[in-house]
């Protein structure tokens, strides 16, 4: 019996190290500082476990909590438990292989696809992902339990991972209908048999339902998560996002970011990821076999909600593991071009590799001034304000999702300042944005010094990097 190791589970485990650190070193940003799991000290817990304006995450509500208890926790533990998530999917992808019968070779670079492939970056590099990564892992936890196990186990383990997906992210109660349309696919199981594990999955969907409704919930109004619901642009920009992330490695900052802009390096990270992915496609059979058709309906059935809701680059990691099952299934209809194939791969994940690793430096380098900023404004405010107008004269750097992001949304709209006082002041914060004109420091100013007659302790004006404190 060989008891050696994998070569890709030595592989992973080399790199995850690095990863941690690498990861441990971004720093909230933007919404992160607002998030459900970033440390909460209100007393009213039962209003964020419970339906939260148009969410509902007890995970991540319960993990706010967790992190208050020692505020210094934020953003390692988060970074951490990300991580974790993603190994376990990993992992998860690996073993559906072998249950699906995958040739080894194949296995292993859908594995590896779905461990490195770009698509991830949006979950893994951010701080408020722990609802995206555990609603994959515990969906992925659905589907390997319907297919390993028999009668009532099958049902119940598959009812608790869906129920553990949702707790995490809404867009989780997806997977109810993919565990038995996948075994459909693979022949796992008769027509009559997925009828009936299908009406039991709708079974599901509504008693998910009726719960929401009969919970209490508290409304909050967002008119721009309003606006993008109902937006065509938004929807084809998803759709782009997702097709874009899932099946290139291309480096999209390189192209889309006019700052960090390099047509070479998008030349090359496109073509060089191309040829890997057209020929997983290039086979007419494929397109007329059942299997490969049904694994398309499963890698869009779990991208749906945020297809038809909103999607920006994390939620495209919803359906990475089964764009990586799809990919193996294609590999082992290639097996006469193993060899092709896989030489094909080592130039996808160097493009990957390429892409990661910039698309890590731009947001750990766009992060820094969260604390730098915020160290800055604490020291000359001096002594604790306990209510804080600021105002913030917007960035003109250009925003390219969590990677990129200018000063103003970097501190949170003054938010940062938190951490720096260890959630002690203010208790009240308002913030007002203004955009970056000639006549925005005098403008600033006069809304400064409108808060303090309003009763304010101190107001903060925030100009890109340079802060001002007025009393």
């Amino acid at each position: 019996m060989n008891s050696r190791p994998h070569p890709l589970v030595v592989g992973i485990a080399i790199s995850v190290p690095l990863l941690w650190w690498a990861i441990c070193l971004i720093l909230p940003t933007f919404d992160d500082w607002t998030t459900l799991s970033s440390p909460n000290y209100d007393p009213d817990y039962w209003k964020y476990i419970l339906p939260f304006g148009l969410t509902w995450r007890p995970g991540d509500a319960i993990m706010g909590y967790v992190n208050a208890w020692n505020y210094r926790l934020y953003p390692t533990l988060n970074h951490t438990l990300i991580l974790l998530a993603h190994l376990g999917s990993t992992y998860l992808v690996f073993r559906l292989g072998r249950l699906l019968h995958f040739e080894s070779w194949a296995n292993v670079i859908s594995t590896l696809f779905f461990y490195w492939s770009p698509c991830m970056l949006g979950t893994l590099l951010s701080v408020d992902a722990l609802n995206q990564s555990y609603a994959h892992l515990w969906g992925l936890m659905a589907v390997w339990s319907y297919l390993s196990f028999e009668k009532w186990r099958k049902f119940v383990l598959w009812t608790l991972f869906l129920f553990l997906s949702v707790a995490s992210k809404d867009n989780g109660l997806a997977w109810a209908i993919v565990p038995p349309i996948l075994a459909y696919a693979f022949r796992r199981i008769s027509l009559p048999t997925l009828r009936h594990h299908l009406g039991f999955a709708l079974l599901l969907v509504a008693l998910y339902a009726a719960l929401r409704l009969l919970l209490p919930a508290t409304d909050i109004h967002n008119g721009s998560y309003a606006d993008d619901v109902v937006s065509l642009h938004s929807r084809l920009k998803g759709a782009a996002i997702w097709l874009g992330y899932t099946w290139s490695a291309t480096d999209y900052i390189a192209l889309f970011h006019a700052p960090s802009r390099n047509l070479w390096l998008v030349a090359f990270t496109f073509l060089s990821s191309l040829p890997f992915i057209l020929s997983l496609f290039m086979r007419r059979e494929v397109w007329t076999n059942r299997t490969f058709w049904l694994l398309l309906a499963c890698l869009f059935i779990v991208a749906s909600p945020h297809l038809l809701i909103s999607l920006s680059i994390m939620n495209a990691y919803a359906s990475l593991s089964m764009a990586a099952l799809l990919v193996g299934w294609l590999l082992c209809q290639k097996t006469q071009l193993k060899r092709s194939m896989q030489f094909l791969f080592i130039f996808y994940m160097l493009s990957a590799t390429i892409t990661n690793v910039h698309h890590w430096y731009m947001a750990w380098r766009t992060s820094l001034p969260a604390k730098t900023i915020s160290q800055d404004i604490v020291r000359k405010t001096g002594q604790p304000a306990h209510r804080v107008y600021c105002v913030i004269i917007r960035d003109d750097y250009p925003k390219y999702s969590s990677f990129c992001v200018p000063t103003d949304e970097a501190i949170g709209w003054g938010r940062a300042v938190w951490q720096q006082t260890g959630y002690a002041w203010p208790q009240t914060l308002r913030d007002t944005s203004i955009d970056r004109s000639a006549s925005a420091p005098r403008e600033a100013t006069l809304l400064a010094r409108k808060a303090l007659h309003s009763g304010y302790d101190c107001a903060w004006i925030i100009n890109q990097k340079k802060v001002e404190v007025i009393r």
